[in-house]
């Protein structure tokens, strides 16, 4: 039985980084491309693991979107991300909040975060509309 409740727990969760990272870039000076990256990333994740959420699976605890991804798909097939996508959102997360692992993203990098989280929403609420007219 669908658990909409908990995906849009998810889903809100999800939504409140997406937007948060979207302050950080046209609010703050210097922008902290760090942080933008780092919460796109947290978006996309969030926002896969309402999928599963949704179809009441076990909600694995990884940062790997590529992982998520793979997942989703087994229950809501119009879910996809090439795995190029998939890993450079999965660096996001791992190599900008930890010190060893510093790297300094460009604005390039912010950007293209954004728009991969901003589609990522966009999949994972489509596909649960969709569900939910079934």
């Amino acid at each position: 039985m669908p658990n909409l409740a908990e995906a849009r727990e998810w889903l809100k969760f999800a939504q409140n980084d997406y937007d948060f990272a979207v302050d950080i870039e046209s609010k703050f000076w210097p922008k902290h491309m760090e942080r933008i990256c780092y919460n796109c990333q947290q978006s996309a994740e969030k926002a896969l693991k309402a999928i599963l959420a949704y179809h009441d699976m076990e909600i694995p605890k990884t940062h790997n979107i590529g992982i998520l991804v793979n997942e989703c798909v087994k229950y809501e097939p119009s879910i996809q991300m090439d795995t190029r996508t998939a890993r450079q959102m999965t660096s996001y997360a791992t190599i900008s909040r930890y010190p060893d692992f510093v790297t300094t993203w460009t604005e390039a990098d912010a950007k293209l975060a954004l728009k991969y989280a901003k589609q990522a929403l966009e999949m994972v609420k489509e596909s649960l509309d969709l569900s939910e007219k079934q």
